[in-house]
């Protein structure tokens, strides 16, 4: 009996061992792919070096034309939480947008000359 035993459990403790091992490997690589993915989440798009050339620059049929400056627009950002985009204008505006509608939300006036940049806080919070 303690031949059948021996040979039923012989081995066990070294394939037991292979698979902690094998499962740690795909928990260290699920999270990096998590701290990939809340890196674009926080700077707001994929990185560079994850995207393929021909990602870099959007290609039509376009989803929506958002009509409002009066001068060219200099920068666009998303909100990390909700689905509003802000664009700034050499027309000294910025422009909030519901980017799931294309809808025209409202103007932020008050600069006296063109906005070069805008941002969101990581939580969104502040513009």
């Amino acid at each position: 009996m303690p031949q059948e035993l021996e040979k039923k459990f012989s081995g066990l403790l070294e394939k037991r061992w292979t698979s902690v091992i094998r499962l740690q490997k795909k928990v260290m690589d699920l999270e990096t792919k998590l701290q990939e993915a809340e890196e674009e989440v926080n700077s707001g798009a994929p990185t560079r070096d994850r995207r393929t050339p021909s990602e870099w620059i959007p290609r039509p049929p376009e989803r929506y034309s958002l009509n409002g400056h009066r001068s060219p627009i200099t920068r666009v950002v998303f909100h990390p939480v909700f689905n509003l985009m802000v664009s700034c204008s050499e027309d000294a505006t910025i422009r909030v947008w519901d980017y799931e509608t294309g809808d025209y939300e409202r103007t932020l006036k008050g600069h006296t000359d063109s906005v070069q940049d805008v941002a969101f806080d990581s939580a969104g919070k502040f513009l």
